[in-house]
Formats: structure tokens, sequence, C-alpha cells
């Protein structure tokens, strides 16, 4: 008996030296690069769907709102978390074969540009509506064109750093 459970542990280690090796050599760029994108751009999503979209629709980002300023920061520390995701996301479509990764990237460039300019802002403590609603929309255009291909993106939940 204890001779199986040695001879086991030697296989899988064993196993395990030859893929650590073998992963050296080969290119990581194209493994699974579908699933590392939606999963980059899912907790994106998420970040920006949890701490600045729902509180913006509940109005935690108007005048007056209880504690406007901590959500303001919190929605800013988000977003430049997503933006992080997003060009992790977008390194990864540049980088792939793939061409529906590669017809992706595009909208990717501006979805990263809005992601960091509102982050900034938001960050700053200076809101504007308009471009919660542009940003919103921007995310909507790449998921939509995903889903048209076949590739849906979901909300990933994730804790944000800071926030």
């Amino acid at each position: 008996m204890k001779t199986a459970n040695h001879l086991k542990r030697f296989f899988l280690i064993g196993a395990l030296a030859v893929a650590i090796v073998a992963g050296s050599f080969s290119s990581s760029s194209a493994f699974l690069d579908k699933t590392r994108f939606v999963a980059h751009l899912g907790i994106a999503y998420f970040c920006f769907h949890h701490w600045v979209w729902r509180p913006y629709q509940a109005g935690a980002f108007a005048p007056g709102a209880p504690h406007r300023l901590s959500t303001t920061v919190k929605g800013g520390v988000a977003l430049l978390f997503a933006v992080h995701e997003v060009q992790v996301a977008k390194k990864i479509a540049d980088q792939s074969p793939d061409p529906l990764l590669r017809k992706l990237d595009g909208g990717l460039a501006s979805l990263t540009d809005s992601f960091g300019t509102i982050g900034q802002k938001l960050k700053s403590g200076h809101f504007d509506p308009n471009d919660i609603n542009v940003l919103n929309g921007a995310a909507n255009a790449v998921s939509s064109q995903a889903a048209a291909n076949g590739t849906t993106i979901k909300d990933v939940p994730v804790a944000v750093p800071g926030a």
C-alpha cells in the first residue's frame, strides 16, 4: 500500500516537472487565449458594474448623496483596476492568432481609454454622468460584438484592492 502511494507521488512529481519544463519551451501566448481574454474582461466588467454602474443608477454619485465621496473614490479605484484588466485582455488579443480576438482588439482600445479617463476623473472627485453612460455604451458594444461572434463575456466577481 505504501509503495503504491510512493509510486503515485513519484509519478505526479515527475509529471509536474515535465509539464513545467515543457511549458517553458512552448509559447504560452496561445494557451487558452479566449478563456483568459473572457476572464480578464469579465473581471473588468464586474468592477465597472458593481462599483460604478449600480451606484450610479442608485444615485450614489449625485450631489448630497450619503457617502458620495467614498463611493466616488471606490468607483475611481475600481475603474483603474478595470483598466488594468482590459489592458491584459488587449495584450492577449494582440498576441493571439485567433481571428475573433483580433476582431475584438479594436474595440478594446477605446474601452481602455474610456476606463482610464473616467477612472482618473472619479478618483480625483470629479463626476460627469455622461461619462458613465459613454463608458457603459463602450462596454456593451464590446460585449455585444463578442456575443455576436459566439463568446459571451460575463461579470466575474473579484475583490478590488483598496475598495
